[in-house]
């Protein structure tokens, strides 16, 4: 049986969709007008928040498998150290291999380096070793906990990913810098086939191009955006970056695992919203996305986490906080006539 949704939390999910669905409205009718009015590919914050959009979801394996390696999974000594000292290793290893090869290495390291991979290896070990001695300064009592929160981070971040992976395929949604005279990933030849081309490849977010290809997608055309510098060119809806953002809810979860934290859960709330917002404009002042891309990918990452957390604190009891009276032993109440019997005893 599910908890009964309280009314505070039916007001909050109604404001929630009523957010949701004003912003889909707006994004109907000015999606394209308000990338031009925000286009600005110079943009420190734009940069910035580009670069780092996608570290919440780089660092959830590292961190699942940190904690793994003080768990208590097996039963024999032999399968307690294979599943969590060897997996909890690989994990955070291969974590960092993948967070500073596709993540920190792509964003921040702009010239050749000779023998990279050595590098790469090299600093994920580094990262993966502090990240282990870290996580032995978690008491002992509280690891369980911390394991949770890490199976739901990465969830949450693997979940959103795969929802957003699906909708990029069946929407196709052209890329509004592909479309843009004086971008880098502007078609080559694009004015040269059609002269009076103005932004013709743009379709509105409530439109699946996998099902309504658009009348310009000719070979010819989808041929002009083939090129090695021109990224996902039809892959704009969702946005990747603001659901990587979103794992970040992650930490909804937090108040619910340690309540000592409790009267602080607006923070938890509030510190996802915000970076995962800052993240999502920044991909539109990036050029990248439109702001429907951005609002879908927000919701995703954002309803995986809500939902999941109401699953988790309804259906998956070894996480929540512990009754320490259910472990107590109540000693015996001795009644009257058994204290007379001992007295008698001992006379």
């Amino acid at each position: 049986m599910f908890k009964k949704i309280t009314k505070k939390a039916w007001i909050e999910i109604g404001i929630s969709l009523g957010i949701f669905v004003a912003i889909a409205i707006v994004a109907a009718f000015f999606d394209l007008q308000i990338n031009k009015a925000l286009d600005n590919t110079n943009s420190l914050f734009g940069q910035f928040f580009a670069n780092l959009g996608e570290l919440p979801t780089y660092l959830a394996a590292p961190i699942l498998g940190g904690i793994l390696f003080y768990q208590d999974f097996g039963k024999s000594s032999k399968q307690k150290f294979v599943i969590n000292k060897v997996c909890g290793a690989t994990i955070t290893f291969v974590g960092y291999l993948a967070a500073i090869f596709m993540w920190f290495w792509d964003n921040f390291v702009s010239e050749e380096v000779m023998y990279s991979i050595i590098y790469i290896i090299f600093f994920a070990v580094i990262m993966s070793v502090l990240t282990i001695l870290a996580f032995a300064a978690v008491p002992a009592e509280k690891r369980s906990k911390v394991f949770w929160f890490a199976v739901f981070l990465a969830g949450v971040a693997a979940l959103g990913n795969a929802i957003v992976q699906v909708m990029k395929f069946l929407w196709a949604r052209q890329r509004y810098r592909t479309m843009t005279p004086g971008n880098p990933q502007y078609g080559e030849g694009l004015h040269t086939l059609y002269p009076n081309y103005d932004y013709d490849g743009y379709t509105p977010w409530y439109i699946i191009n996998s099902f309504a290809k658009p009348e310009i997608r000719t070979e010819e055309y989808m041929a002009l955006f083939d090129k090695d510098h021109i990224s996902s060119p039809f892959q704009s809806f969702p946005s990747g970056h603001t659901v990587a953002a979103a794992a970040s809810f992650g930490l909804i979860i937090v108040p619910d695992l340690f309540p000592e934290v409790k009267k602080h859960k607006w923070v938890f709330w509030t510190v996802p919203m915000v970076y995962t917002g800052l993240v999502g404009i920044s991909r539109i002042v990036n050029t990248a996305h439109y702001l429907s891309d951005t609002l879908f990918g927000f919701y995703v990452g954002y309803g995986v986490a809500a939902l999941g957390r109401f699953i988790l604190i309804n259906k998956v009891k070894p996480y929540m906080p512990e009754v320490a009276e259910c472990a107590k032993i109540e000693a015996p109440v001795e009644t009257e006539a058994q204290t007379e019997n001992v007295d008698v005893v001992a006379e």
